[in-house]
C-alpha cells in the first residue's frame, strides 16, 4: 500500500522579504543589466540576512510512517553527498525540493509514493504528463514548482515550501548553489553523466530517504542486467551497429562523449558515431556530419517530440542508412524517459539490445520486466495498454523487428 504524508505548513514572510525578493518576479525591469542568476543570488543573500534578525519559517509535520524509518528515526543520521559534503539531520526527512529533473521520479521509485516532493523541476512535469509518473500518481502535477529547465531555483518559492532539503546539480556553477546556502537552506549536490553517478544517486536516496534495502533491489537488478546486456554484446560483436542519439531533431543536438546516452550504446555493443564530436547530452552538429557518420541506428529521445515517421518523412535523412533499413525508434517513457539516468535505465539497456539485435531473437521478456519493474518501484499494477505506451508501440511499429515488443 502506497504511504501517504500529510503536511501542515505555516510560513511567516515581513514586508521586507517581499520587497527583497520582488525583483524575481519581473526580472527584465531591474537595471536591464542583471542576469536571473544575479538576482537569485541576491535573494538568498537577502534571506540570510533577514534570518540573521530573527526571521524563521515554522512547520508542523507528521513524522513520515514509522514502518518507513529504522535508523533515522532514533536520532540524528547523515548523508553524504557526491561532493563529499555531510549534511546532518535530526530527524527523518519528509519534505524535498529538488531542482534536479529525474529526482522526482527517483524518491517515487524507493517510497512508492510522491509525498515527499514539495518542489520540482517544470520539466519534470512535463515529462510526468508523458510518461507514467502522473498516471500513477495524478497529484504529482500539482506539486510546485521551484526551477526551470536551467536549474535556477526560485529561492523565494522554495523558502515558503519549508522544504528539509533541497537537491540541486553540483556540476553547473556556484551560481545555482550558493544562494540556497544563503538562505539557510540544507543542499544535497549531485552530478551527471555516469552509470557510477546514478548508483550513487540510488545509494544516497537510500541513506536520505531510509530506504536502503531498496536502494540495494534496484542495485542488484541494474548489476544483474548489466552483465546480462554485456554478453549479448559480446556475442553479437560482429553485427554491432553504428548508433546515434537524437537529443533534438529541429537543432541537431546529439549525445557524444561523456554522457549518459553513450554509455548505454556502448554497454549493448553499439558504437557511437558521434563520439568525439564534443562533450555533452546535447552538441550541436550539422546535417552534414550526421549524413557522413552515417548511423545504422536512431534512437531518438524523449526531449523532443519527433516520432520515427518524422525521420523517414524528412528528405534530408533519406540516405541515412537507418532511415533506408527503418531502423528508427523512439526512446521509452515510463516513471521517467529512459534515455537519461533513473530506476528504470536498466530496461532501457535490455530495449537497447533487442533493437540492435533484432536478427538475434533475445526475447528478453521486456514487458514481463517492466510489470515486476512497477510494481516493485511503485507498487503499481502496469496494463498492456500501458506498456504499448511506454514502449511508444504505436510510433515504433513502423520501424524494423518492433512487432517483437507486442503483447
Amino acid at each position: 500500500m502506497r504511504n501517504s504524508f500529510h503536511f501542515s505548513v505555516t510560513v511567516t514572510v515581513t514586508r521586507l522579504f517581499g520587497e527583497l525578493m520582488r525583483p524575481l518576479q519581473n526580472p527584465s525591469t531591474v537595471g536591464g543589466a542583471m542576469t536571473r542568476r544575479q538576482l537569485i543570488r541576491s535573494m538568498g543573500v537577502a534571506a540570510a540576512a533577514l534570518g540573521a534578525f530573527g526571521i524563521t519559517a515554522c512547520s508542523s509535520r507528521t513524522p513520515v510512517d514509522e514502518a518507513s524509518t529504522t535508523e533515522s528515526a532514533s536520532g540524528p543520521f547523515t548523508v553524504v553527498d557526491q561532493y563529499q559534503n555531510t549534511i546532518t539531520f535530526d530527524t527523518p526527512v519528509g519534505r524535498i525540493a529538488s531542482a534536479i529533473i529525474p529526482v522526482p521520479s527517483m524518491i517515487a521509485g524507493s517510497d512508492q509514493s510522491i509525498s515527499r516532493n514539495v518542489g520540482v523541476n517544470s520539466s519534470a512535469i512535463s515529462l510526468a504528463k508523458n510518461g507514467m509518473l502522473a498516471t500513477m500518481f495524478p497529484e504529482f502535477l500539482n506539486t510546485p514548482v521551484v526551477s526551470g529547465p536551467d536549474f535556477v531555483p526560485n529561492v523565494e518559492q522554495i523558502l515558503s515550501l519549508n522544504p528539509d532539503v533541497v537537491i540541486q546539480w553540483g556540476d553547473k556553477g556556484d551560481d545555482i548553489v550558493a544562494p540556497l546556502r544563503n538562505a539557510g537552506l540544507k543542499v544535497i549536490l549531485l552530478k551527471y553523466g555516469t552509470q557510477e553517478d546514478l548508483e550513487a544517486w540510488i545509494n544516497i536516496f537510500g541513506d536520505l530517504l531510509d530506504k536502503k534495502p531498496e536502494a540495494r533491489e534496484i542495485l542488484n537488478r541494474m548489476a544483474a542486467d548489466r552483465k546480462t546486456v554485456e554478453s549479448i554484446a559480446v556475442a553479437n560483436a560482429a553485427k554491432a551497429p553504428r548508433a546515434m542519439y537524437f537529443y533534438s531533431t529541429p537543432e541537431t543536438k546529439v549525445s557524444a562523449d561523456n554522457t549518459y546516452m553513450d554509455f548505454w550504446i556502448t554497454l549493448a555493443g553499439g558504437k557511437n558515431v558521434a563520439r568525439g564530436a564534443g562533450k555533452g547530452t546535447s552538441v550541436a552538429v550539422t546535417k552534414e556530419q550526421i549524413l557522413t557518420w552515417d548511423p545504422e541506428v536512431l534512437v531518438l529521445g524523449n526531449f523532443d517530440a519527433a516520432t520515427p515517421q518524422d525521420i523517414y518523412d524528412n528528405p534530408n535523412w533519406a540516405s541515412l542508412s537507418a532511415v533506408k533499413n527503418k531502423r528508427v525508434y523512439k526512446a521509452p517513457i515510463g516513471g521517467f524517459s529512459w534515455d537519461p539516468p533513473c530506476n528504470e535505465s536498466n530496461l532501457m539497456w535490455l530495449w537497447v539490445a533487442e533493437i540492435f539485435y533484432p536478427e538475434a531473437q533475445l526475447d528478453l521478456d521486456l514487458r514481463n520486466r517492466i510489470r515486476e519493474t512497477y510494481q516493485s518501484l511503485y507498487a503499481y499494477d502496469v496494463t498492456d495498454a500501458e506498456i504499448d505506451r511506454i514502449l511508444h508501440l504505436e510510433s515504433n511499429k513502423v520501424s524494423t523487428g518492433y512487432d517483437s515488443f507486442s503483447a
